[in-house]
């Protein structure tokens, strides 16, 4: 069976649909060795660290297995029931990563300018929001924490007070929706949430600009590694 060379969209995606394809088809069998490492860069035109990711994902959903000392073979045919919550974060993997180069960008901007105008009212708006994600977040509440975190970040993005950072926001905040009710039903992206809003609001406390921005990039980098683990642990 031929697998096509892989030139657009997610790598990892389309290795995997590839992969699976190859193993499915009728000329695959049980116990047939799997192709290498380098074969597959070489077949299917990606490098080492996409193949791992996607004969990872193969052999968690049952269908490769690793043989010490051999290699990697065919196990199944019929993978086991899929975690959906997986399949979500990688079927949308290109469109949230798109997303989170936009937010780098914007998120340490928006937090020094906040951090620049903002009032005590407007401090004590972010601290109750932070006090109602904590208590979201002990009872494993996604949809609150869905809602605190879109909250939190578009109250920063208001004090900063530019009408045309807002509207991107919004836009942003709109395609993240299903991210975020997604991404708060696994505990480690709970666990990390919090401490990266505190972070932020003590450089809000202290009028520290350069730690605001520092603490936002810092946030956004995190929110980055959790897209990539909640692949594979959700």
């Amino acid at each position: 069976m031929m697998m096509e060379t892989i030139t657009k969209k997610s790598a990892t995606q389309l290795a995997l649909e590839n992969l699976r394809s190859y193993v499915m088809n009728d000329s695959a069998q049980v116990g047939d060795r799997f192709p290498t490492e380098k074969d597959l860069c070489a077949l299917l035109g990606v490098g080492r660290g996409t193949v791992r990711e996607a004969v990872k994902v193969l052999i968690s959903q049952g269908l490769l297995e690793i043989r010490p000392g051999l290699g990697t073979f065919i196990k199944s045919k019929t993978p086991m029931p899929a975690d959906s919550l997986s399949d979500w974060f990688l079927n949308n993997e290109v469109e949230l990563q798109d997303l989170i180069v936009v937010r780098s960008t914007l998120e340490p901007l928006a937090a020094k300018l906040a951090i620049e105008r903002c009032t005590g009212e407007q401090l004590s708006a972010l601290k109750k929001n932070q006090a109602g994600a904590i208590k979201a977040a002990e009872q494993c509440d996604a949809a609150a924490l869905a809602h605190y975190d879109e909250e939190f970040h578009r109250t920063i993005f208001v004090i900063a007070g530019n009408v045309l950072l807002i509207e991107i926001n919004d836009i942003i905040s709109r395609h993240l929706a299903q991210f975020r009710q997604n991404t708060f039903k696994i505990k480690n992206n709970i666990d990390n949430f919090i401490p990266a809003h505190d972070a932020i609001i003590r450089a809000f406390e202290t009028q520290d600009t350069a730690l605001g921005e520092k603490k936002m990039r810092q946030h956004m980098k995190k929110v980055a590694k959790d897209l990539e683990s909640s692949k594979f642990n959700s």
